[in-house]
């Protein structure tokens, strides 16, 4: 009986050191990379072919920026040549996560040194193309330099839709030859339901307006009518109303407004320049003609001043903590950065951190809201909410970015990319010495997929490459499609542009049924209303769709996200067959293998 219970205890000792044993704990912290893919690698034959086919004569490596889709499943790459003495030449290309299914979107074989379209599918300074949240989208800016900026919206799946706004021009020979046709456009943001965009425009920049535009880049409505320019807008976070700012003159008309999506109860605020909405979207925030910060509520009243001077919209940080209770922003003044730390309507105003310096390098919530990151001149620090635990993560880093599981955090140094646990006690490198690397976490950028499972990384301007951690399953994709209530319509599901077959489908928790060797469901529209569609097969992270379906019998999809953002991917109760060598038994059923042990050693022994 003895032995039996120590053998029994043993058992159960050791199983509950595995429950725990992949945690990203300071004490057992454990990353490990599968593979580097080199993304710009696979990318240069397809441009050298361009480049080739277009005649042009170039003496330099091509440049490349990335942009994950929603999902994580593929990405958006720039390639150009920006020469300032010769013909620029553009491409954008989409491909699979691991590498594969590279397609050309659009790009520019036509360009002349005096006359050069440049097509962006990912960044362009202080202008950014964006996915659509449910990934079936992507706005990518575009510009002739000193004639015409504007957006084309693309179709990831297919090819080039159109251009944004009143023009249907659908080739880049048609764009370059109407060019003077196309409204000065600026300010394309996707609304957070995904069934269109607002954008400013107008042919004459200085009379800018608010537009709506949808899905395909067709003018829903025209939202304002002022004698003043729109400079700047932003949608609230449910996406029924919209701040916006117009011209710098002092007539009524100046300031900052709020109107609903649909063009009515357009009211003026105050003169101000709007920075965001709060998390419930009572409020907005904003800074006045002395770059002071101010929060007030969206009705006009409870107006008050979070600090004096010295915010600035494009440099300094106001960011929400992942529950929406507190924010951080910052002010750099006289050679001094302060963090400050506030409530979500941004009273409370205390001192998280000050120290000398004359910038701050974007002080960061983590994902789990338990950590902040800054840095303090090259130095990268975590400290907690309530200013306590101040840790040093790492010397003399170059950029730094929160895994989206908050479980770590990535930095790279001089040489190499490191993820290091919140307090700084663990630090793993990723990648060997002597290279140049940066994050692409600009505006509307991660360079951490959205699962957590890649990391986009560049190595100079012309070396892009993915690292894939280990123990993570690929995601699948849902797409909706002939999306008409009342009609049959056709869900599919995908992995990295693969049909899936045999994926379970539900709608709202409620099994519908198995896609076929294409990965198709036929299925039949449900009402108007909004649905939830979840897609799961073993061996894959399953996905989530929220599906609207409007009275008017015209259904969108609104978000794609992947389900468990863990970075220990073996937490997820979804997943079988890890990829990664730990084994782990977590939660109810961890706990449930030591009850049937101790029931097992009990009932041996009344036997």
């Amino acid at each position: 009986m003895l032995r039996t219970l120590n053998i029994s205890l043993f058992l159960i000792f050791l199983i509950s050191s595995i429950s725990t044993g992949f945690a990203a704990s300071s004490e057992n912290f454990s990353v490990s990379v599968e593979e580097i893919i080199p993304i710009s690698q696979m990318v240069t034959p397809y441009f050298d072919s361009l480049v080739e086919s277009s005649k042009i004569s170039v003496n330099e490596e091509p440049s490349f920026y990335g942009s994950w889709s929603p999902d994580g499943s593929r990405v958006v790459i720039d390639a150009f040549f920006n020469s300032m003495t010769g013909t620029r030449l553009y491409a954008v290309y989409v491909l699979n996560a691991d590498g594969s299914g590279i397609r050309e979107l659009a790009s520019t074989p036509n360009n002349t040194k005096e006359r050069s379209l440049s097509i962006r599918g990912v960044y362009y300074p202080f202008s950014w193309s964006q996915w659509s949240p449910d990934g079936s989208r992507i706005g990518i800016f575009a510009n002739i330099f000193t004639v015409r900026d504007f957006y084309v919206i693309a179709d990831p799946d297919n090819t080039l839709i159109k251009t944004a706004g009143k023009c249907n021009y659908t080739t880049v020979d048609n764009i370059r030859e109407n060019i003077l046709d196309l409204e000065w456009q600026t300010n394309f943001i996707w609304n957070p339901e995904d069934t269109k965009a607002l954008i400013i425009m107008d042919k004459d920049p200085l009379n800018d307006q608010l537009y709506l535009i949808d899905r395909d880049g067709y003018v829903l409505q025209k939202l304002t009518d002022t004698s003043d320019r729109i400079e700047t807008a932003i949608w609230s976070n449910d996406g029924k109303k919209i701040a916006y700012r117009t011209g710098q003159t002092e007539d009524e008309e100046t300031g900052l407004w709020i109107i609903n999506e649909n063009g009515t109860e357009n009211k003026r605020l105050v003169n101000g320049i709007v920075i965001d909405w709060s998390p419930d979207d009572s409020r907005v925030f904003y800074v006045d003609e002395n770059f002071s910060l101010y929060s007030i509520k969206v009705d006009g009243t409870d107006r008050f001043k979070l600090s004096t001077e010295h915010f600035y919209k494009n440099d300094d940080v106001l960011s929400f903590s992942p529950d929406g209770k507190s924010l951080i922003f910052n002010i750099v003044k006289s050679g001094k950065v302060t963090i400050f730390l506030a409530n979500s309507t941004g009273k409370n105003v205390q001192v998280l951190e000050e120290f000398s310096g004359r910038c701050v390098f974007k002080p960061s919530w983590s994902p789990k809201g338990d950590k902040i990151a800054y840095a303090q001149g090259t130095d990268l620090y975590t400290i907690n909410p309530d200013g306590s635990e101040k840790n040093l993560i790492a010397p003399a880093i170059k950029d730094y970015e929160w895994h989206p599981s908050g479980d770590f955090i990535s930095f790279t140094t001089s040489d190499s990319v490191f993820v290091a646990s919140p307090d700084g006690s663990t630090k793993i490198q990723l990648t060997g010495d002597d290279n140049n690397y940066r994050f692409l976490n600009k505006k509307y950028l991660s360079g951490w997929s959205p699962d957590g499972s890649r990391l986009l990384i560049s190595n100079g301007s012309t070396d892009l490459s993915i690292i894939k951690l280990k123990g993570y399953e690929d995601p699948l994709s849902i797409d909706f499609l002939t999306p008409i209530e009342g009609e049959n319509c056709e869900l599919r599901v995908r992995c990295m542009s693969e049909p899936v077959a045999d994926s379970l489908l539900t709608l709202d928790e409620q099994e519908i049924g198995f896609t076929n060797n294409s990965g198709i469901l036929n299925y039949s529209c449900p009402a108007a209303g909004r649905y939830v569609i979840n897609a799961s097969k073993t061996g894959y992270r399953s996905a989530s769709k929220v599906l609207i379906v409007e009275d008017n019998s015209s259904a969108s999809p609104e978000t794609s996200l992947v389900t468990g953002t863990s970075s220990d991917p073996s937490s997820n109760s979804e997943n079988e067959g890890t990829s990664g060598s730990e084994f782990q038994v977590s939660g109810f059923r961890g706990t449930a293998v030591i009850m049937f042990l101790l029931f097992f050693v009990w009932r041996r022994n009344s036997l």
